[in-house]
Parts: structure tokens; sequence; C-alpha cells
């Protein structure tokens, strides 16, 4: 289950066996093995209710939309409420005008896959753009990118921005990890490029367009653009009186791990000590970390709490339900806080 070299003898042993065993199991890469342990604790009725939330999140991770849908229906039954995954869509989607929200004719979905069968979502966007100043674009669920759909997708927005027409991105984050999965395999593929560079111009995100931009000179051998910033309509926020559990924090004031982290001397690792050695605040964002393998978070483990002992203040924000459950397994709660959307009930509550 764990890899040989990780001395696994002082892990926590404060969680429940399913929670527990399900965590290091995907952290090994094994998450077929965690889905086992996770439904078969949900079918002898045992499951706590983070037992629930991590399998939901292990489904979206996967891009299991349908097992995660009824996994969310069972939830509503059995707990009587949304799980916050879906709580948060929602207050997100409140705060958009009726004709953005999900259904309404400003709003397109995208699949779970972007490539030349995606002409006719193409289509849907180009047309929405014409009825609405602003549209609402959720690329949340795509899972398979290739050059072909990239460059469709390019097309569409560059034809909407240059239209003078606004782009509410959803899920923009997920798309550019999914980009730069796929330039892994193919990291001349322009088009790829195309739209990742767009998608960070898209949502403001400066810090992540120019380590592209890096990568991008690197792969083809040519220049790194230059950021410009998109002049884009937004639209009217409706007031949702919003209550947070947690305070937002500007780019500056965190550092954001992202995607899979699997080996000890992974570069964002790295990036970790700099900017624990730099800060007495240590804010790490964690929203956008999909996996992080057991030797790595030994690593993270170590910086913690080196940084924690200097008298820092350490908090590991929105991690997903896995990730959290790992970072317990290891007794990070002692020495950071961790801050989820709406921190879970005890272990031991059903």
């Amino acid at each position: 289950m764990t890899s040989s070299h990780v001395d696994v003898s002082d892990l926590a042993a404060s969680l429940p066996a399913a929670t527990r065993e399900a965590a290091l199991l995907y952290a090994s890469g094994e998450a077929s093995g965690a889905r086992h342990v996770l439904e078969a604790a949900l079918g002898r009725d045992s499951g706590t209710r983070r037992d629930w939330l991590m399998l939901m999140d292990l489904e979206r991770l996967q891009g299991r939309w349908r097992a995660y849908e009824t996994l969310v229906a069972r939830y509503r039954m059995r707990f009587a409420e949304d799980p916050p995954t879906e709580r948060e869509r929602k207050q997100r989607e409140m705060a958009l005008p009726e004709e953005l929200r999900a259904g309404g004719s400003g709003c397109v979905s995208l699949g779970n896959e972007l490539t030349g069968a995606a002409m006719p979502a193409m289509v849907a966007i180009r047309e929405a753009a014409t009825r609405h100043t602003v549209i609402h674009l959720d690329v949340s669920r795509v899972e398979t990118v290739d050059a072909v759909g990239a460059r469709f997708l390019f097309s569409a927005l560059t034809d909407l921005v240059a239209a003078g027409n606004g782009i509410v991105a959803t899920g923009a984050d997920h798309l550019a990890r999914r980009l730069q999965r796929s330039l892994a395999d193919e990291p001349s593929q322009l088009s790829l490029w195309d739209l990742l560079l767009l998608l960070r111009r898209l949502v403001q995100d400066r810090d992540g367009f120019e380590r592209d931009a890096v990568d991008f000179a690197l792969a083809t051998h040519g220049n790194a653009p230059g950021w410009e910033p998109l002049i884009m309509p937004q639209p009217l926020r409706v007031d949702t009186n919003e209550r947070r559990s947690e305070p937002r924090y500007v780019s500056r004031e965190s550092l954001a791990l992202e995607g899979v982290i699997e080996h000890a001397n992974d570069p964002q690792l790295d990036t970790v000590a700099e900017f624990a050695a730099a800060n007495d605040y240590v804010n790490l964002q964690l929203a956008a970390l999909e996996r992080l393998s057991l030797s790595a978070a030994h690593v993270l483990a170590r910086e913690v709490q080196s940084a924690a002992a200097q008298g820092r203040t350490v908090r590991l924000i929105r991690p997903n339900q896995l990730v959290a459950a790992l970072l317990e397994v290891l007794n990070l709660g002692q020495s950071a806080a961790i801050l989820h959307a709406k921190p879970p009930p005890p272990s031991g509550s059903p």
C-alpha cells in the first residue's frame, strides 16, 4: 500500500480505519483501492460523513461524474443536506444573474472531452454570445483535451473577446491542469499552449501565465509571450450574503500547490520551503492540489513543522477531503490549521 522506503510506524491512528486506509491508498496512486475501501464502509453503513465526502471527492477528481452525482443524491437522502462541494457550487451560481446559471441561456457547460467532437459546444458558445454580453462557460468537467478541441475553444473564445463579450469561466484552473497533462505528452502542440495561456488571462492569473510562458519558451524554443490583461465586461453580481469560515487570502499572502505532487524532490515543495522562510504567515492554498504522495507529504510535513517550531503561523487552506485525511494521518493538525470550506464533524459522528 505504501512505498517501501517510507516509514509509516509513526502515522496517526486516531482516524477511523477505513478513512486512514483510503487516504494512504489514494496517496499511493491506488484510486481504485481507495474507492473499494470507502464504498465498503458506506455499504456497511459504518462510513463516517468524512468517508462520504472523501468518496465524492475521489469520483470528482477521477472525472466519474455519474458516480459523483449518484453519491450526491445518496448523501442528500442520508444527511438531509447538500454536500459542501454542491453548496459551494450553488453559492457561486447564485452570485450570477439567473440567465448565467446552469440551464440558463447564457451558460454553456462542456462535457468530459474537449476534442473534435466538441464542435456543437462551440456553436452553443457563439450562439449564447449573440444573446448575452457576458456568458458563463463551465469547463470543470473536462477530463480529456486534444489539439483539435483546444484549437476550437481557443478560436471561439478569441472571437468573443474581440467582439467585446465577457466570459465568466468556471473550472478554468481545472482545465489548465488538463492542458498541462496533455502538454506533457505533446509539448510542441501550439494550440494547447494557446488555450492554456488564454485561460490564465481570462481569470487574471498573471503568476500562472508567467510560469506557463516560461515553460512554453523552453518547450518550443521560442520567446516567452508577455502578459497582457484582458479588459472584458463583467456580469452584475447578486448579493448572496455569503458567510465565510475563513478569510480570503490574496495571492501575495499565500502560495498555491496544484496538480499531483508525486516525488519528494518536486519543485513545488522547494517553493514551500522558500515561501515559509520568507513569511511569518505561511498560507498554503491546496484547493487545486489533486493528490499528494506519502513521500511528498512527509517533506511537506517537515516544512510545516519546521515553520511552526520557528513561531510562524501555518494554514493549509481548502484541501480536498482525501488530501486533508492524509494530512491528519501525519498529525499536521498539531502544527498547522487545516481550513475546510466547512469543517467536517468529528471522526466518530455519522
